[in-house]
């Protein structure tokens, strides 16, 4: 069946006062979203991360070591930058903070007692500053951790099953890839934690499945599972960063596209248009991939 589209249908990317930052026709934006509409759509954020964990210099420059392939250079720094937006959708919604929280802990269902803590992510540069003693970017188990907030020394605690035995600390591991079946799957067994594995070549069912055959004990969480967007702004974040690490844009760039000013948040909330000849479809950032 052939779908027609037609041509003056646009995807727009809109500022805070309505003015439009970048169209892109929507036959186009279905095959690939422009450079441009994704740095509108995605820089922000992204650059809130890059800013806070360090990794611009200050001539604007990506503090990374590369290697000339920037997919690879780019899918590295990616699953550095996951954990950060991780902490950051647990820091701002209480739901995703207890869904992830029930998983760290090997849990069956969420609870309300998980408000009490704090995701933080073991190697973060975030983490370094404000909880010091929980920072630890050697852990080669545990990327997100839980703390509580009325005392910052205490860990959130796995279930245990023999009250017994003291509890070990709740972690997760997290992974993002363009090919889980060769990079997850081979060391699943390696983690004795749950992993967030996140799928930027949608994958995840073929991974899960192979998981499940070999590694029955291991736990993977899919991320549509805790905020679907979520996956959509890190293949946003990966398109950006690719096109930086190969010299396509500049940071400055970046920083001009998304009208960068700091403090950003994650988008939310979708406007569309009445579809006529002239339509155009107003989107938020998690839908611009």
């Amino acid at each position: 069946m052939t779908i027609y589209i037609p041509p003056n249908i646009k995807v727009v990317v809109e500022g805070d006062s309505g003015e439009v930052r970048h169209s892109q026709s929507l036959s186009e934006f279905l095959k690939k979203p422009s450079i441009n509409l994704q740095t509108a759509a995605y820089g922000n954020t992204l650059l809130d991360v890059l800013i806070e964990e360090s990794y611009i210099s200050e001539d604007l420059v990506l503090k990374q070591i590369l290697t000339g392939n920037a997919h690879a250079d780019a899918t590295r720094l990616i699953g550095c930058i996951a954990e950060s937006l991780i902490v950051n959708l647990c820091n701002e919604y209480p739901e995703v903070n207890r869904t992830l929280g029930m998983y760290a802990r090997f849990g069956a269902r969420s609870h309300k007692k998980l408000d009490d803590y704090v995701a933080v992510a073991t190697g973060s540069m975030r983490t370094k500053n404000k909880y010091r003693q929980h920072y630890n970017p050697s852990d080669t188990q545990r990327d997100i951790i839980w703390v509580e907030k009325d005392n910052t020394q205490n860990q959130l605690l796995c279930i245990s099953s023999d009250n017994n035995v003291s509890a070990k600390p709740a972690g997760l591991q997290v992974k993002a890839s363009h090919d889980g079946l060769s990079y997850v799957l081979p060391s699943i067994q390696n983690y004795h934690y749950p992993i967030l594995y996140f799928d930027l070549n949608n994958d995840w069912g073929a991974v899960n499945k192979a998981v499940m055959n070999n590694h029955p004990e291991s736990t993977l969480i899919n991320p549509d599972e805790i905020q679907h967007e979520i996956k959509h702004i890190l293949k946003g974040y990966f398109d950006i960063i690719v096109s930086v690490i190969r010299g396509e844009i500049t940071i400055e760039q970046v920083i001009q596209d998304a009208k960068y000013d700091g403090d950003s948040v994650l988008s939310t909330g979708i406007d569309v248009a009445e579809v006529t000849r002239e339509s155009k479809l107003i989107l938020p950032s998690y839908l611009i991939r």
